[in-house]
């Protein structure tokens, strides 16, 4: 393992609002794209902020909606509903960090929101609004049919979904660190490693691979999931009120 064991400084990323931040502005930046798509700062910050809030939440809501019994034509054009709901209301000028959780308010703001389609009987309309996801929900199908467990309540499917886009989201933070000479190849092996534990085939398999030794995978391995963990909590962080809640919500999520 030479020196490019010690990955490559992140690339600078951009906030909805087209801000530069760094990894160390996440918790920050989070809770501002809240902000901004509420149009608290106008309507130009609003825009790509609820396509950001859009592309990182929907699959939870979905989820949530197949659970509760409807189907997956009506999951879809019910999350449509909600999303322009939300964002053609002031519901996001609610959204105040010091109030709790964003998954908490964001739940209960779909459960209204329900509740309201059902007293007026309003059938939500596939594309009738200006808020259109274009997320790939046939994968996100996929995806809890696969994990379907009748067990679960339809709150907890929205948590393990709202807990596979964290982690979503913490391999494409961590990706970023990857960016020098050969580095890409790299993370594309080591990532394997990331949720599960590596058997010595394994490692030797990812030694040949990066044209390395067994031994010196290992390290390598667990620097990069320490870096994951990291990455993971710094997320859970931007979506509570405060770092006292970031252990019992990693808890609730990972445990």
């Amino acid at each position: 393992m030479t020196t490019s064991d010690e990955e490559s400084p992140a690339s600078p990323d951009s906030t909805p609002g087209g801000v530069v931040r760094r990894d160390r502005d996440f918790t920050e930046t989070q809770w501002g794209v809240v902000k901004s798509a509420s149009g608290q700062e106008g309507a130009a910050a609003a825009k790509p902020a609820l396509d950001y809030l859009c592309r990182r939440y929907w699959p939870p809501i979905y989820a949530f909606l197949r659970r509760e019994g409807y189907s997956a034509t009506d999951a879809e054009d019910l999350t449509q509903g909600f999303f322009e709901e939300l964002f053609s209301t002031d519901a996001l000028s609610r959204a105040d960090e010091a109030k709790g959780r964003f998954r908490n308010f964001l739940l209960g703001a779909l459960q209204r929101f329900l509740v309201d389609q059902l007293r007026h009987k309003n059938a939500i309309k596939r594309g009738r609004g200006k808020v259109v996801l274009a997320g790939d929900f046939a994968e996100v199908e996929r995806q809890y049919l696969a994990e379907a467990d009748p067990a679960l309540t339809a709150e907890k499917v929205f948590d393990r979904r709202w807990a596979a886009t964290v982690l979503e989201m913490a391999k494409a933070e961590l990706a970023t660190h990857f960016t020098g000479p050969g580095q890409a190849k790299r993370f594309a092996v080591l990532q394997d490693f990331l949720d599960k534990d590596g058997s010595e085939k394994a490692y030797r398999k990812a030694a040949s691979k990066l044209g390395t030794t067994m031994e010196a995978v290992a390290p390598a391995v667990c620097r990069l999931r320490g870096r994951y963990n990291e990455c993971i909590r710094r997320i859970v962080l931007a979506t509570v009120s405060g770092p006292e809640e970031v252990d019992p919500e990693f808890a609730g999520l990972f445990g």
